[in-house]
């Protein structure tokens, strides 16, 4: 049983606003290029914060995208932080500088 429903991600385009801006909700997101490929993956307790962190930092810029979705309501910061880390582990984005989680302690 997993934390996140089965099925293609939302996808958020920030230099043109189009597609489902991320709500203010905890879960998964990636980040790709114009080239379809994905340069991050994180883990965040709200994704809209989280997403204009990364458009302020110039980690995003007009062409990249956002790919997110949601966790359920059984999630937990562990949880979400463990599939984070397969996350990049199977997808080996060019952004991410571990694997996962920076060194911070998961909330239970």
């Amino acid at each position: 049983m997993g934390i996140y429903k089965s099925g293609r991600p939302k996808k958020y385009c920030p230099g043109t606003e189009t597609g489902n801006r991320p709500p203010a909700e905890p879960g998964e997101y990636r980040i790709r290029d114009m080239n379809g490929n994905v340069t991050y993956v994180g883990e965040t307790n709200n994704l809209r914060r989280r997403t204009n962190e990364h458009m302020n930092s110039g980690k995003i810029s007009n062409n990249y995208t956002v790919e997110y979705k949601v966790a359920d309501g059984r999630s937990t910061s562990r949880t979400r932080r463990e599939h984070e880390q397969e996350k990049i582990q199977q997808l080996c984005p060019s952004q991410n500088r571990s694997v996962g989680g920076e060194g911070r302690p998961a909330k239970r």
